[in-house]
């Protein structure tokens, strides 16, 4: 088992700081559509960067544990959030990633190992979600 503490402490208006670890602290505030300040991380982005993050990192184990050469690898991740009969909830996050491998074998291989399909199996902040996460995964050769 894992556990991971957060904590958090307003510090004004909708503004809070959050810390965890010995890591920096981070200011968080409602997003400027719910009337937060402009230039400050909202819970909303943080959660949509905890999904693309975490698809990279459970990426970058199995291209690891396969030998993959990864030439580069960038993602943009988007979520929706909608008004339903529960109230205000992201309905999907779409998440678009283009990978490079250094060498043709390297593709070949990523190709044949289903690695999407592993992305999604395997992150847990994604599979923890209650709403889609759908995935576009495009893999190249730097050779080819």
């Amino acid at each position: 088992m894992h556990t991971f503490q957060v904590e958090t402490v307003w510090q004004h208006d909708r503004e809070s700081r959050v810390r965890a670890r010995d890591n920096p602290d981070l200011t968080v505030a409602a997003p400027p559509e719910f009337g937060g300040p402009q230039r400050t991380w909202s819970p909303e982005e943080l959660l949509i960067a905890s999904v693309g993050s975490c698809l990279l990192n459970t990426f970058l184990y199995f291209a690891d544990r396969f030998e993959l050469r990864l030439g580069s690898y960038a993602s943009t991740s988007t979520g929706t959030m909608e008004k339903t009969s529960q109230g205000l909830r992201f309905t999907g996050i779409d998440v678009s990633i283009a990978v490079t491998m250094l060498d043709d074998d390297s593709a070949r291989r990523a190709s044949s190992l289903r690695l999407k399909e592993k992305m999604e199996k395997y992150c847990p902040v994604s599979a923890s979600l209650n709403c889609p996460v759908r995935l576009v995964l495009e893999m190249a050769s730097r050779t080819g």
